[in-house]
């Protein structure tokens, strides 16, 4: 509040500069004025309501990010406790929003025509505050710039640290493991003890935990501390606590089942002993962070709003109606431009009537095999048409994939719902990137290792984009949204390239690349329509 004051004393001294909390001047802000607001961000969601359901969708969907649904209830908490600070706080529309908000549906536009679901989602909440700023000015983003910072916890986004995550946990719980004097060896994110072999997939990343934790150590520190070093601090635990809380959950779940000869902390006690300890551990955190909290100062509490208190402001700090709707008004034409050029984007699209069979030419001694293994392939959805065939030379055999995209609107190459392979059946144990000659051109290809209960396999993933190989998620989606912007076809297909391995990798890494060497893919792209 003492901030408040001060900013209130550069303006206006003789308005503000003597009042104490109780007797701090109130504004009546005229009803239109309070309705701007929220009117504007409700028809910001609606014209974004793709976008919007695509958030929801994914909280939903996905138990990484289902903590989303807290955000919005704890977003309008964090606002309702600010009331009384905003209710005298003199502000007026600040049309440099404006600005912002045409280069925030710029950056949702491209988001859109490259098909980069969570660069749209950024953008659209980046719209929302922005908006906030536009229509009710800087002194009251001043007091909600947390509110309006936390509110990008709705976006569904961190996957990228699951592979980091997944090896420093398998890191540390052989590393204790070894302290335990119990005899283990880490093989990608693979651990063998005596007793039985232990996968640290996905789902024991702890991506979901660490989320959750880092989203409620934020809103627990805005509320108890006041120093921004305890707020940091406390922030900082809020990241390592989980991280390393969950290496000790992998630790301990392997350690018991090791001690009873797995007859414990396996299958459904997996995750129950290793939620029950995660969530220990929270509450833990909160315990001790709660012993170091601040009270807030007399100048920190919110002031009272009532009728009575009310006292007029100069004429230039009280709030204008007129203003705050034409701000409002210029803000919903500025951004209702964006869906409109998209979709004039798409419906210009190169007309493209389907994908053609697939010709792949492969030269002796490989040759089609009768037999094909779907279990190890992509677990890919939207796909035209898919492709699968397996080949052999010798006592060689490799089987090839490939899923063959249209420009149709919806449907992403590289989406959330795209994953590997399915996790029902494969781990995902190594993950990297390698060189490959394909139809004579050097191309980076994805390599990894995937593990079932009955087979190892080394599988190369790449993508075909407008004649271009690519393996780089990113570099699809900048041809993509090249191409639609330019009028052409975006055109794609997700090429996949495995075979089981039963001694070392580099030895079928030879053997993907000698079938490569005898093959020609590009006849399956270029003679595609039907």
């Amino acid at each position: 509040m003492d901030d408040l004051v001060k900013s209130f004393a550069d303006q206006k001294p003789s308005a503000v500069v003597h009042a104490s909390a109780e007797e701090a001047p109130t504004v009546q802000w005229p009803r239109p004025t309070w309705f701007a607001a929220p009117s504007l961000l409700i028809v910001i969601l609606a014209l974004f309501w793709q976008t919007s359901l695509s958030i929801v969708e994914r909280w939903y969907s996905s138990r990484t990010f289902s903590h989303g649904f807290l955000v919005v209830p704890l977003f309008l908490y964090l606002v309702w406790i600010e009331r009384g600070r905003i209710s005298w706080l003199g502000s007026r529309p600040n049309f440099w929003g404006l600005p912002l908000l045409a280069a925030l549906s710029v950056v949702w536009l491209l988001g859109n025509v490259g098909e980069i679901q969570v660069l749209q989602q950024f953008a659209l909440v980046g719209m929302l505050d922005a908006a906030v700023w536009t229509v009710l000015g800087n002194d009251v983003v001043r007091v909600l710039r947390f509110p309006l910072a936390f509110l990008f916890f709705a976006v569904p986004f961190g996957e990228g640290i699951v592979g980091p995550l997944q090896d420093f946990t398998a890191w540390f719980a052989v590393t204790a493991l070894r302290l335990s004097n119990i005899s283990v060896l880490l093989e990608n994110r693979t651990i063998y003890l005596a007793s039985g072999v232990w996968s640290v997939a996905q789902a024991c990343s702890g991506i979901r935990y660490l989320l959750t934790s880092v989203m409620l150590g934020l809103v627990f520190s805005s509320l108890v501390y006041r120093s921004w070093k305890r707020r940091l601090a406390f922030t900082i635990a809020s990241i390592a606590v989980p991280i390393v809380a969950n290496g000790l959950r992998a630790y301990g779940i392997i350690l018991l089942g090791y001690l009873s000869n797995n007859r414990l902390a396996v299958g459904v006690d997996h995750i129950v002993y290793g939620w029950l300890f995660l969530t220990v551990i929270q509450l833990a955190l909160f315990a001790v962070g709660f012993k170091w909290r601040e009270s807030p100062s007399d100048g920190d509490r919110n002031v009272s709003a009532h009728p009575a208190d009310v006292a007029p402001l100069p004429n230039d700090l009280v709030p204008s109606t007129k203003a705050a709707l034409i701000a409002a008004i210029a803000a919903v034409t500025l951004l209702a431009l964006a869906p409109l050029v998209s979709a004039h984007l798409w419906n210009r699209v190169t007309a493209f009537a389907g994908w053609s069979e697939p010709i792949v030419d492969v030269s002796l001694p490989w040759h089609p095999a009768a037999t094909y293994d779907a279990s190890w392939a992509p677990y890919l959805q939207g796909a035209d048409k898919e492709f699968r065939q397996s080949y052999k030379a010798g006592e060689r055999r490799v089987d090839l994939y490939l899923a063959l995209y249209s420009d149709r609107h919806g449907v992403q190459l590289v989406g959330n719902y795209n994953l590997l392979t399915d996790p029902r059946l494969w781990s995902d144990v190594a993950d990297g990137f390698e060189e490959a000659v394909i139809d004579g051109q050097t191309t980076k290809v994805h390599r990894s290792l995937l593990e079932s209960r009955l087979a190892s396999r080394l599988v190369w993933t790449w993508y075909w984009v407008g004649g271009e190989y690519t393996a780089d998620p990113r570099r699809v989606k900048f041809l993509q949204a090249k191409a639609r912007l330019l009028g052409r076809s975006a055109t794609a297909a997700v090429i996949a390239l495995g075979g089981e391995f039963p001694a070392e990798p580099s030895d079928e890494e030879r053997i993907l690349q000698d079938f490569l060497s005898h093959t020609s893919l590009s006849a399956a792209f270029h003679a595609r329509l039907r």
